[in-house]
């Protein structure tokens, strides 16, 4: 909402401070985005008069121009611009002014002294939607008769400043320049000059006035103008409009969208002699129905769209467009202007649906109040009388089947200063009311409160403690700590566990994922699974086909979006999700259970120190490490064989005492390709209702005695699981084994075939003493001994 200061100064005896003014408003809750000097565009720029034209010698698209702007003599400006003729009266800007674009200097063009520039409205920082088509073409026309070398600045009123206001949805009201002003004198001692009216008496006959649909039309006021002059509007009067953004256009229109910005009450006006049948009737449009309104354009309208229509045909869309065929043109005598009160939802819905935005349907859409129809009305007779546009009649029209209700409510001085925190007299909180133009009355301890009509945003206790307090002042409020008990709040393991599982991945450098719980069935498919979607997972209204079932797995919703930004050529992929997936039962409910997905792509990158990829053991060691700090199970893997989904023989089950909690492995080439994913990929799925339970962590003492490394190959069959020989080991080296690794394997013709040669490095240790070769040597053999008798082993 732009809001001039020239505007305001009209209401007010004293000088108004833009700054000041900006600082007020803003404590008021008026929030001030911004504050424009208008007079800062351009400078030196006269008015001037074109007294004589010929054409340049050596140009012909030059023309020169002997312009009088008010001295002795006539400055020569040679111009380019094709809409000058002698007598026109121009914008001039003389050599050494500012306009937008630089500085203007003395010059010569095609050997000839030119002393100034003829300007446009866009030379002059005119905004192109403030100006007419005639005045966008060349050089911007001025009014006939002004005074010669008087500024611009003056003739237009530009010595302004436009306040633009961010208001919040409940103060529709401050929509109109009038009541900013009422705001204003809330902090400023200002006394506040009451509009003049033009008011009438309610006519008894002459236009019947019918609504149909009084839930979307509470009030209707109508009266008519005679013998019309349809002009431009006087430059003051253009002036204010122009400065809060409004092109003018006629008195008439003008005076309709003055009304709106002083008051906030949208106005029409209607060629009187194209109404037919004596009669305005407020009634919704038929389904399918075409208008056309005043830009020209038919319109399809719906059954829920309010319509104005005379006794034979509809004349205007309510509060958001008037009709093509009662539009006021040059040739119009009589006019019947409308004040009206129409819903806002009503308003919202039409103005959407059509896609008709304005500055009157923006208001009705903010409601406002029915109190303000008739004084809009009279206001705006007023001004047709001052401008000379017509002679109004004594009479309106009117019809106001829902009168506006105003709440009377009940407070207390104890209750507000409860609220606010703060102790604030009796006397201040009523003076704050009277402020507001509120009606209080005193009865016991309570206050009575009745809001001004404009206000219809004041309906309950707590919005009367709103208009205390900013008016009291926001920066008035005592800083107080508040005064509370704290209790620490017991955050479910469960919390903790998935929030440590999402650090620890976060960290290592993968991405967090969230699909969704809902998938296509036909996506298990796709990813090798044996089954189809378990019918008790059906979803009864899915949004779409393809989320009509509850998941059963992470899986399917994972590899889709590895597979969009593979497409994407994005080739560091790692990411995770921690979800839930559902069960069938026969249950009502399905059980739900919490499971972690991991996807890596191989991703081979070439360093200078040779290549690095993702790989099984990438994912197996990321694995290992998350769950030794999240819990105390021991983890076993078995080759998996049988399973669609992960390569056979690439792939494992994830086993912890002796209870299948998770797969992991390369993800089959068949599923890869369903997803067009041409690299390879590594799946790990885990279930972690396992894990929910909290740990209690195990430590051990830092070893006192030195510790013994031995090396041991064996040949071994082929096939053998790594698992089992761990588990010689452990089980015959009396705990004093503390590590094996494996740090060679061979295949090849030189050991047989089916067969493979395994090399360990073995770390003996003795919590209690320091162990003597022979103590290691004996527990080495029977290691051995073991490995032969239990799995085939041969010393190599």
């Amino acid at each position: 909402m732009k809001v001039s200061l020239n505007w305001l100064k009209q209401y007010f005896d004293g000088n108004l401070d833009g700054s000041e003014i900006e600082i007020i408003l803003t404590k008021l809750g008026l929030e001030v985005e911004n504050r424009e000097k208008l007079d800062e565009s351009f400078s030196n720029v006269v008015v001037g008069k074109i007294d004589s034209l010929e054409k340049h010698p050596d140009a012909d698209k030059l023309q020169i121009c002997m312009i009088n702007v008010g001295k002795s003599e006539n400055l020569q400006i040679i111009t380019g611009a094709q809409n000058v003729y002698v007598g026109m009266y121009v914008p001039v800007a003389l050599v050494g002014s500012k306009v937008v674009g630089g500085s203007i200097l003395e010059s010569k063009l095609r050997g000839l002294p030119s002393y100034g520039m003829l300007c446009s409205g866009t030379e002059l920082g005119i905004d192109a939607s403030l100006l007419s088509d005639k005045e966008k073409e060349g050089i911007l026309p001025l009014s006939e008769g002004l005074e010669l070398g008087k500024d611009l600045l003056d003739v237009f009123s530009l010595h302004d400043e436009v306040l633009d206001l961010g208001l919040t949805p409940n103060r529709a009201d401050c929509y109109g320049i009038y009541n900013v002003a009422k705001e204003i004198i809330l902090k400023k001692d200002f006394v506040l000059k009451e509009l003049e009216t033009l008011k009438g008496d309610l006519a008894e006959d002459g236009l019947e006035i019918i609504i149909n649909n009084e839930d979307l039309c509470h009030r209707y006021v109508a009266r008519k103008i005679k013998n019309v002059k349809i002009e431009p509007s006087p430059l003051w009067f253009a002036n204010l409009l122009r400065n809060v953004g409004v092109r003018p256009i006629n008195n008439i229109v003008d005076i309709t969208n003055y009304v709106m910005f002083e008051l906030g009450q949208p106005m029409h006006a209607f060629d009187y002699d194209k109404l037919e049948g004596g009669k305005i009737i407020v009634d919704i449009a038929n389904d399918g129905e075409l208008f056309t309104t005043l830009d020209g354009k038919e319109r399809k309208l719906e059954k829920d769209m309010l319509l104005i229509k005379d006794g034979v045909k509809s004349v205007a869309l309510a509060g958001v467009m008037g009709g093509f065929n009662s539009e006021v043109d040059e040739n119009t005598k009589n006019i019947l202007f409308e004040s009206a009160n129409f819903n806002s939802a009503s308003i919202r819905r039409t103005s959407r649906k059509l896609g008709l935005r304005s500055e009157a349907s923006g208001r009705f859409e903010r409601g406002l109040s029915e109190d303000i129809a008739l004084k809009a009305m009279n206001r705006a007779m007023f001004l047709v009388e001052l401008l000379g546009a017509g002679q109004v009649e004594k009479s309106y029209f009117e019809s106001y089947p829902v009168k506006q209700v105003i709440p009377t409510i009940t407070s207390t001085v104890k209750r507000v200063n409860a609220i606010l925190g703060m102790n604030i007299k009796s006397e201040e909180i009523i003076d704050i009311y009277n402020k507001l133009n509120f009606k209080v009355e005193v009865e016991d301890n309570n206050l009575l409160v009745t809001p001004s009509p404009h206000r219809i945003d004041v309906k309950t206790e707590i919005d009367l403690v709103e208009e205390v307090v900013r008016v009291y002042g926001y920066e008035n409020i005592p800083a107080t700590l508040p005064i509370g008990s704290t209790n620490t709040i017991k955050v479910e393991y469960k919390v903790k566990l998935i929030d440590q599982i999402k650090s620890y991945l976060a960290d290592y450098g993968l991405n967090e994922i969230v699909s969704y719980s809902f998938i296509d069935k036909l996506s298990y498919g796709k990813c090798g699974y044996s089954f189809a979607g378990d019918e008790r997972l059906k979803v009864m209204n899915p949004l779409s086909e393809n989320q009509s079932y509850m998941r059963e797995k992470l899986l399917p919703g994972i590899i889709e979006i590895a597979s969009r930004n593979y497409k994407r050529q994005r080739r560091n992929i790692g990411i995770f999700e921690v979800g839930r997936v559902f069960k069938g039962t026969d249950d009502k409910l399905p059980e739900e259970n919490l499971q972690l997905g991991i996807f890596l792509l191989e991703n081979e990158v070439k360093e200078w120190y040779g290549k690095t990829k993702n790989d099984f053991y990438t994912l197996k060691g990321l694995l290992e490490k998350l769950v030794s700090d999240i819990s105390n199970k021991k983890l076993v893997f078995e080759k998996l064989t049988d399973m669609k989904t992960l390569h056979p023989g690439r792939s494992a089950s994830i086993i912890s005492n002796k209870e299948i909690i998770g797969h992991i492995g390369e993800i089959h080439p068949n599923v890869l390709g369903e997803y067009d994913i041409k690299e390879k990929g590594f799946y790990l799925e885990l279930d972690l209702k396992s894990f929910v339970e909290p740990m209690t962590k195990q430590y051990s003492s830092l070893p006192k005695y030195p510790s013994i490394e031995r090396d041991l190959a064996v040949i071994l069959p082929k096939d053998l699981n790594y698992a089992k020989i761990y588990d010689v080991i452990s089980k015959s080296s009396n705990n004093m084994v503390v590590g094996c690794r494996i740090f060679d394997i061979f295949e090849g013709p030189q050991i047989g075939a089916d067969v493979k040669s395994v090399a360990f490095s073995l770390i003996y240790q003795n919590p209690e003493k320091t162990m003597t070769d022979d103590e290691v040597s004996e527990i080495h053999n029977n290691i051995v001994n073991e490995l032969v008798d239990n799995l085939g082993a041969r010393l190599r």
